[in-house]
């Protein structure tokens, strides 16, 4: 099935629709209107059967100044470009304009087609190929052929179709194996069928059955159907002309400018971060924040320009932007765009996506500036590596599906650039996630700094909480990518982390003299109370400790094994503590049940130690708690956090 997209261009009423009919058999004007008027109005299609057997699609786009905006929604997906000239007129304004848009997105074959040569002498003919020649130069198509046709008599017809053959056998095959991307220029509904939407595949392949996203607005829907010209296929790869029929969506929830694509993948962006070039015939400068209409892909909108470093944009010169749109849209890394005017719209240049998902910028701010001069590098020359670095920066850490989507790299390209800068130091590995060694160096830093400040401040207290020292990290930091920077960290020795305590690697809590008094008084006091033990507060008190150590001091004796914490206000001396849990076990060798009252009996203690005893139990999981009574569990390990 069809692989490429034959397209036209050229001025209004140059008979573009004509040639298509000549070389295809197919009249591409559909609607009522373009029939009544004689030209075309919106996007027209028809299949292709090349002199070799291949079947390839053509775009046939309206001439009309006015629907320049139909026009620029079908020339994104072309592969090959006719160019066409009315013999009798020459070159028209549509014929540059046209010309200015197909240079600007990046169409390089194309073949200039002089069409109603049956109304001109022989004479007339070579001043208008010259007149071509002429306006050609310093485009892609100065040294493309020029080739007279008349499709009234189909004079050239067959020398036309063999020379399409020709040079679209040698275009290279768009990649089957990214990520879908269908840009959506058609959508409607078919009685019985439902919804349809229609659009040349950019970017991977679609499956009848597939699930698929429709971003914007953000829906997902079954491929119900796959039609590639009117037969059913199973399977539509990249550059192949479809039309998709999707369950689940009503007509108006897809319009011209979505983007069907493999769910989760792209999201739609407000800002974009692009180079944009004014052409040389542009009509005058721009200044900053200057609205523009934006032409990407088959999605239309407004965008307001901000000058990233410039006063103003010349014709001629170009300039880091970023566009602020009025609807949001989708866009990948290295899209061409189209831009015109505001009032009256005219095309005036263009550009390409350098970050489909930058951060809101200000003005001629040099790391700025600087970051999305490496992102205009060529992919050869760094531009996609450096995409792919300034991406991690941004996420701090991610993992290759992360980055996949964030960067709409495919997972081998992803792979290739890890590996070219783990190589280089640049980056580095963090369990199955990935981190610049900028940011591990900084993290390392802020680490020390934190811990050597508390271990000052704290000097009993054997390190601070895992939790607490989380929050010096970014929030997107998840817990499993931060235990595996703990444990690189520690491997380097420059932390400790034990249990849920982080420390410096070589920090030992040494008391002083007269903490060891406080520490020994509080000792005493615990093991002296027995199952009745103080409340924290009492017990500072009359250790002569302040308030604010409370902390310090009760994390050492916990981390010592001197006192078990049995909530945020008890504490038990280790030898009390373990002569209740002896008890509790000699009371289940001989019975099933424990009682409160049982429990207070067996201890001589009171109801309020006894009853914190036991929820402490039970949430050791060595007891549980049924109705007013408790049964064993798992009273032969050991009592967690002891």
């Amino acid at each position: 099935m069809e692989q490429l997209i034959i397209g036209t261009a050229g001025h209004v009423d140059h008979g573009k629709t004509v040639l298509v009919k000549a070389l295809t058999g197919v009249d591409t004007d559909r609607l009522q209107e373009e029939k009544e008027r004689g030209i075309s109005i919106d996007l027209g299609f028809a299949p292709f059967r090349l002199p070799s057997g291949r079947l390839a699609g053509v775009v046939d786009v309206p001439g009309h100044e006015r629907f320049i905006h139909n026009m620029l929604a079908g020339a994104a997906g072309m592969d090959l470009v006719m160019l066409v000239v009315d013999a009798s007129e020459g070159v028209m304004p549509q014929t540059r304009e046209h010309l200015d848009i197909l240079e600007l997105l990046g169409i390089r074959k194309g073949i200039v087609v002089i069409t109603k040569i049956d109304l001109v002498e022989e004479d007339w003919r070579e001043l208008v190929r010259e007149e071509i020649s002429e306006e050609m130069k310093g485009t892609f198509l100065e040294q493309a052929p020029i080739l007279a046709v008349s499709a009234i008599n189909g004079q050239g017809i067959d020398e036309l179709k063999a020379l399409i053959d020709e040079m679209t056998a040698v275009l290279e095959p768009r990649s089957s194996s990214g990520p879908l991307r269908l840009p959506v220029d058609r959508s409607f509904v078919i009685a019985g069928f439902g919804t349809v939407v229609t659009g040349t595949l950019v970017q991977g392949s679609v499956r009848v059955g597939e699930t698929v996203a429709v971003v914007p607005p953000g829906l997902e829907a079954r491929v119900r159907n796959i039609q590639i010209h009117d037969t059913n296929v199973k399977e539509a790869k990249a550059g192949a002309r479809v039309a998709l029929n999707l369950s689940g969506l009503e007509k108006d929830q897809v319009l011209r400018g979505s983007v069907i694509s493999a769910p989760g993948y792209y999201r739609q962006t407000a800002l974009i971060d692009v180079a944009v070039e004014l052409l040389a015939r542009a009509p005058r400068k721009i200044k900053n924040l200057d609205p523009v209409h934006l032409f990407l892909g088959t999605a239309r909108t407004t965008a307001r320009l901000l000058l990233l470093d410039t006063e103003e944009l010349r014709p001629g010169e170009n300039a880091l932007v970023q566009c602020r749109l009025d609807r949001p849209l989708v866009a990948e890394r290295g899209d061409l765009f189209v831009i015109r005017s505001y009032s009256p719209m005219t095309t005036i240049g263009g550009g390409k996506v350098l970050d489909p998902y930058p951060a809101r910028h200000r003005r001629f701010r040099p790391p700025v500036i600087e970051r999305l001069k490496e992102l205009k590098q060529a992919p050869t020359a760094g531009g996609d590596s450096a995409f792919l670095r300034r991406k991690l920066e941004e996420l701090v850490v991610a993992d290759s599906n992360r980055l996949e989507k964030e960067t709409q790299f495919d997972r081998e390209k992803i792979n290739n650039i890890l590996e070219e800068l783990i190589g280089r130091g640049v980056v580095e590995k963090l369990g199955s996630s990935f981190i610049t060694a900028v940011m591990i160096k900084e993290f390392e830093d802020k680490f020390q700094a934190e811990l050597e400040k508390y271990h000052q401040k704290y000097p009993l207290s054997p390190g601070i909480s895992r939790a607490q020292l989380k929050g010096l990290l970014p929030q997107n930091f998840g817990q499993r990518d931060y235990d595996a920077l703990l444990e690189r960290l520690q491997a380097r020795e420059i932390i400790s982390a034990r249990s849920d305590l982080v420390s410096l690697f070589q920090f030992r809590a040494e008391p002083s003299p007269k903490d060891k008094v406080r520490l020994d008084t509080l000792t005493e006091l615990y093991r002296s109370s027995w199952f009745q033990p103080p409340s924290v507060k009492d017990a500072l008190e009359k250790a002569g400790a302040e308030s604010g150590r409370r902390d310090e001091l009760f994390n050492y004796l916990q981390s010592s094994a001197v006192l078990v914490k049995i909530s945020e206000e008890l504490y038990f001396h280790s030898e009390a503590y373990g002569e209740a849990l002896k008890l509790l076990r000699q009371h289940f060798a001989g019975k099933n049940e424990l009682t409160l009252a049982q429990f207070r009996d067996i201890t001589g203690s009171s109801r309020k130690y006894v009853q914190a005893l036991l929820e402490h139990f039970d949430q050791a999981r060595l007891t549980r708690r049924v109705e007013d009574y408790r049964v064993p569990l798992k009273l032969n390990r050991e009592v967690e956090g002891r």
